[in-house]
């Protein structure tokens, strides 16, 4: 059956856990001590907290393998798991669309440390967050805590299993690029087809994966976290997270990790510049452009490959799978081309150079992601966004000054938004750079009569507009809306 269960788990698998400050091994679970944490934590849920399948939850208390078991209990429960819920950094914060898009959210896991108010990793706009919109606050030390009541119902939990196919599973958003951001659902079983997928594709068998983070958006399920639990051997975690560069690149050297899952290019390339030449197989998955200064990188560190997703959220991931390994010539490597089709999982046909695909496997009817494609002998070359706006009775290309402004700033210098509704136009500037401000006027003067910058973010922080894998547009677009509306009364 195409549901998320222990069931889907390779056999062979092993956990390992980590301290998370000194890195140093501490333990390791097989599938079957894993398991029996898939069954403590559902005998938590149903006998302490009652919980019924359809009901929500978000947890926030990892990575960790009890948050692993956690997901699991959860999706065998019938939990629809919510993600792309975004950290409170103010009040204001609160109310932003992405925060009230799932409504009440009926359980909310979390650690006790990050609702302590004297301990420097709490976060207080996060509790607020947590308060307001959580009928039920589930500490992690109930795991560790609690004494369970009934041992006839917990001996029960391996066999129980209230998911079915086409229970919803997740709960996610799509990134308000455009626009407001809205609600999607993917079910078991398009998560676990798509997993498996990408699993075939990406992963190589028992091979060891290293973890870093959450579910923190719509795709990790199953461009990461799922195949992981399907296909690979041993799973790490790196509880410090990705940033710490030169702590994980010792820590995937000593142990030997395999899979990396690098899901921007800032994170690929600081991890390619900053690892000596490995002398294992490293292999690593990413989401956006393998681009043309990564190459010269993979031959010099002897990566095995890295292998890009070009996907959309609200459609499907992992359309295209591009490679790039160490055969790969760079005098004609092109970033755009996304190869060809790699099975009949995914149907696409070019409709006014959009990009449409349907999924007969789901019985998913054609759906555009609005991004323009262009067929070559039968390779796909990604041409950019589709979006058009009339601004002011001009229409401005989303793409073209999205290009531009990453060309002027570089990467994370700079992000430009469309208000549609306001004819606005919003440019957030995170590293100051007087002079490609200059350049972008002048472009806007060379392309336009009348359009141009309404409004300059300055002096804000990038971190509280990142939002699981890149700056969230519709956060930033609200925001500085906000301004111009307060500058008026």
């Amino acid at each position: 059956m195409n549901i998320i269960s222990r069931r889907c788990i390779n056999p062979k698998i092993l956990v390992h856990v980590h301290d998370h400050v000194t890195h140093e091994f501490m333990s390791t679970h097989d599938y079957d001590s894993f398991c029996q944490l898939i069954d403590r934590w559902k005998t938590i849920l149903v006998e302490k907290y009652n919980v019924k399948p359809g009901q929500t939850i978000f947890a926030s208390c990892g990575p960790s393998i009890f948050y692993y078991a956690l997901l699991f209990a959860s999706a065998e429960l019938g939990l629809v798991y919510i993600v792309d819920w975004p950290h409170a950094y103010s009040e204001r914060d609160l109310t932003d669309p992405k925060m009230t898009l799932f409504g009440k959210i009926d359980f909310i896991v979390t650690t006790k440390f990050s609702h302590n108010l004297n301990d420097p990793q709490c976060l207080i706009w996060d509790i607020k967050r947590n308060e307001m919109y959580g009928n039920c606050i589930i500490f992690e030390d109930d795991f560790h805590n609690y004494e369970i009541q009934d041992q006839n119902l917990h001996n029960s939990m391996a066999t129980t299993i209230w998911a079915t196919p086409d229970s919803d599973l997740i709960y996610s958003c799509s990134s308000g690029t455009t626009g407001l951001p809205k609600k999607f659902t993917n079910s078991h079983r398009k998560v676990y087809l798509m997993g498996e997928r990408q699993g075939r594709i990406c992963f190589q068998q028992d091979e060891k994966v290293l973890h870093t983070s959450l579910i923190h958006h719509g795709a990790s399920m199953c461009y990461h976290f799922l195949p992981s639990f399907m296909f690979g051997g041993e799973q790490y975690t790196f509880p410090s997270g990705i940033t710490y560069q030169t702590a994980i690149n010792e820590f995937v050297n000593k142990n030997k990790i395999n899979h990396l899952f690098l899901f921007t290019p800032s994170l690929v390339l600081m991890y390619l510049k900053n690892t000596a030449p490995v002398t294992h197989q490293v292999n690593i998955v990413t989401l956006y452009h393998i681009t043309s200064d990564m190459l010269p990188l993979i031959k010099e560190k002897n990566i095995n490959f890295i292998k890009t997703c070009f996907g959309d959220t609200t459609i499907g991931v992992g359309f295209f799978i591009k490679t790039a390994d160490q055969t790969t010539d760079p005098a004609n490597y092109d970033v755009t081309n996304m190869g060809m089709p790699l099975d009949d999982f995914f149907q696409f046909d070019i409709r006014e150079n959009r990009l449409y695909v349907s999924c007969p496997e789901l019985n998913e009817d054609w759906r555009t992601s609005d991004d323009v494609f262009e067929v070559i002998d039968g390779d796909y070359h990604f041409r950019g966004r589709a979006d058009q706006y009339r601004i002011n009775d001009e229409w401005v290309n989303l793409n073209d000054i999205e290009l531009t402004v990453k060309e002027l700033f570089g990467l994370n210098g700079a992000n430009i938004v469309i208000d549609y509704e306001m004819q606005k136009i919003y440019l957030a500037i995170w590293k100051n750079n007087p002079q490609a401000e200059l350049e972008l006027n002048k472009f806007f003067s060379n392309n336009y009569k009348s359009v141009n910058i309404s409004y300059t973010l300055r002096d804000q922080l990038y971190e509280q507009f990142f939002n699981s894998r890149k700056i969230d547009n519709s956060k930033l677009r609200q925001f500085c809306r906000e301004i111009i509306l307060k500058e008026r009364i």
